[in-house]
């Protein structure tokens, strides 16, 4: 895990995680994740929520791209600015089917497909892309502040 502040104009905190695709490192990384968002200026039960769903990502990429192995690398990048929170992961394992991925809750039907539900609900912008590369997840949640 790595941390910087840049030295722009614009504020930021940036976490790196590379980390293999063990379920053991979830609880550092929900730690993280919820701290940093505390730190742009959601509320705990927002910054809960947000958490809950960077956690569903990983759980996926876990279960699904890396069907269970867990020699397998991700790499996490989390960027919280003055207003935004940004993840970014990468995982070189199977890509994801876009047609099994729910765009909401009503449309799954049977066992599974809602931790999809939750992060889309959750985060403001969602977005999967497979390449040479490996496979992209990228999620940004903005602050709304009160006027």
């Amino acid at each position: 895990m790595s941390t910087h502040e840049a030295g722009s104009g614009n504020r930021s905190m940036v976490v790196t995680f590379d980390m293999e695709s063990q379920a053991r490192f979830l609880p550092i990384v929900r730690a993280t994740v919820g701290q940093l968002a505390l730190v742009v200026g959601w509320s705990e039960s927002e910054s809960r929520r947000i958490t809950m769903a960077v956690d569903e990502a990983l759980a996926n990429v876990i279960r699904h791209a890396y069907r269970g192995r867990a020699d397998a690398r991700i790499e996490l990048q989390c960027r919280a600015g003055e207003d935004q929170l940004e993840i970014r992961m990468r995982d070189t394992g199977d890509p994801p089917d876009p047609s099994r991925i729910c765009p909401s809750e009503a449309s799954c039907e049977g066992i599974g497909g809602r931790g999809t539900h939750i992060i889309r609900d959750v985060m403001d912008a969602v977005s999967y892309q497979s390449g040479a590369d490996g496979n992209w997840f990228t999620a940004v949640k903005r602050l709304r502040r009160q006027a």
